[in-house]
């Protein structure tokens, strides 16, 4: 009888722990196994099948019950936890259009399922986009092809491949893009260049915003206006701006415009990216100005280990000189801007672009520990274009530690021929090393510490270093940031420890070795070291 009882308690208490854990996964499939409370959600994982052999009378819940058609996937609302799966070398034509939210806990994902290329969705030329995301929370949008060519090219029409837009006021959370294959979007917005891209995210409400949204790891080719834009150009109050956004590893290669620009967000980080032949994409038509390969107008914007190269000076008269630089400073940025640990070569207009006056809500600018290769070298060898401030104004940014290769010429040019003044604008502790070397606005711009090779200093840089600074191999940059292992210093090298000591100058260098914060650093991008 004892027997039979202790039996019996010791089946109740698995009979206990079994039903413990029934209700945790039922009430927690997604979670870690945590125990519920009253009330907590009932979250259903699904999986959605799209083939383009299935049926729209299926349930699509299996490959074998797969829905066929872009239709049924339209008219359908999905759910927290939902995963919507095309078959992988399918092909639909668009537009595909998506106006469900995940939440924090169980986000919705539209991707690929089974082998092969990935599936395709094709712009159908009556829509704007071949994918349309709208007011979406919590959404994952991964491993698509996405296209939107024309047969016919009439002279004027926006086009996109994937477009992310606002319709209703309000934040919406965790929209992801990632992993696609975005090419031949064939647009003509000969006037209306801020409404297309192959990637475009955009509020259409004045009090609707982003928050945490990421862009990472697309590759973009062919795309005839941007190639990741955010937001259209327009004013809109800094307190709706698209927050947290990321843009980091994508590949960027022949637009027609700028390849990666950045409007109405703030607390923005572009890392990792890749833009190639920004401007070489028009079609034939004349697509106006291409101002930087990769810049923004946001607030707080970090823009770190990127490659801008091949970038197009294609301006029409009167901008034929103008633009077409890696990176820009322009007019209406408020906040910080910082351009580090990037890799520029061979962009037409020159490395970097300030526009005179980012506005009164500019706080500062950064560009240090950069690696710029043969920039410039379609007008006139400019490197840094400059343009005027406006009465004398004083705009702090501060240049220094960058390595400046070219093999004809380096030129520091003010845009109004030499008469422009630009306070605020200081070079440290850069390297200028070319043949010919000019540096205008002399008694507005500070030179300082800089390290001048070949050419002839800046006469104003008190503190400056004329010698050989022994790199590697000058040069030498190839395709691909990790192929500048000729910009670090060989021993003996006169840059090493000759900087000057520069406050909360990042930490790091190009290369990823730290910088000493209580002694002189290194002159140039790369510190002490191989």
């Amino acid at each position: 009888m004892k027997k039979t009882k202790t039996v019996s308690f010791l089946l109740a208490i698995i009979f206990v722990q079994v039903g413990l854990l029934s209700c945790e996964k039922e009430w927690h499939p997604n979670g870690p196994g945590n125990p519920h409370h009253p009330g907590d959600p009932v979250v259903t994982t699904r999986r959605f099948y799209i083939d383009n052999n299935g049926s729209d009378s299926s349930d699509g819940l299996s490959p074998n019950t797969a829905w066929k058609t872009l239709a049924k996937v339209n008219s359908t609302t999905f759910q927290p936890g939902d995963s919507v799966l095309f078959k992988r070398g399918n092909s639909w034509t668009g537009p595909l259009i998506i106006k469900s939210s995940g939440s924090a806990d169980a986000r919705i994902t539209f991707g690929a399922y089974g082998s092969g290329d990935k599936p395709r969705i094709v712009g159908n030329n009556s829509t704007l986009s071949a994918v349309l995301i709208q007011d979406a929370k919590y959404l994952t949008f991964e491993n698509f092809d996405v296209s939107h060519p024309r047969a016919v090219r009439p002279p004027d029409i926006s086009l996109c491949g994937i477009y992310v837009a606002l319709a209703t006021n309000g934040v919406y959370p965790g929209i992801a893009i990632k992993n696609n294959h975005i090419h031949d979007v064939e647009g003509m917005p000969i006037t209306n260049r801020h409404m297309q891209a192959g990637i475009f995210v955009r509020s259409n409400s004045a009090q609707a915003y982003f928050d945490s949204l990421r862009i990472e790891g697309n590759k973009l080719e062919r795309c005839s206006s941007r190639g990741i834009m955010m937001g259209d150009g327009s004013n809109k109050d800094t307190t709706f701006y698209n927050n947290n956004i990321v843009i980091r590893q994508n590949v960027v290669d022949s637009s027609a415009l700028e390849g990666i620009i950045v409007y109405t967000s703030k607390n923005v980080l572009i890392e990792h990216n890749r833009v190639l032949n920004a401007g070489a994409y028009t079609l034939g038509v004349n697509m106006n100005i291409v101002l930087a390969g990769l810049w923004g107008r946001g607030k707080n914007m970090t823009i770190q280990h990127n490659e801008v190269a091949y970038t197009r000076l294609t301006n029409p008269v009167p901008y034929t000189s103008m633009d077409s630089e890696a990176f820009d400073i322009d007019l209406g940025t408020p906040g910080y801007t910082i351009i580090q640990y990037n890799y520029s070569h061979d962009n037409e207009g020159g490395f970097f672009l300030h526009m005179g006056d980012p506005g009164p809500d500019f706080t500062y600018g950064i560009v240090r520990y950069n690696i710029s290769q043969n920039d410039g070298n379609g007008f006139n060898n400019r490197v840094f274009e400059l343009h005027p401030h406006p009465n004398g104004k004083v705009v702090p940014i501060h240049i220094y530690n960058n390595t400046i290769y070219n093999t004809t010429k380096i030129g520091v040019l003010d845009r109004a021929g030499g008469t422009g003044v630009h306070p605020g604008l200081e070079f440290r502790n850069n390297i200028f090393y070319s043949p010919v070397l000019q540096f205008d606005d002399q008694a507005n711009i500070l030179y300082n510490n800089n390290l001048y090779y070949q050419g002839l200093k800046a006469a104003s840089d008190s503190n400056a270093l004329t010698a050989n600074p022994l790199l590697v191999a000058p040069g030498t940059g190839g395709s691909g940031i990790n192929t500048v292992n000729g910009y670090k210093l060989l021993p003996g090298s006169p840059a090493k420890g000759a900087g000057a000591l520069i406050s909360n100058n990042g930490g790091w260098d190009f290369f990823g070795r730290s910088v000493p914060a209580a002694q002189p650093p290194a002159i140039g991008a790369a510190e002490n070291g191989n």
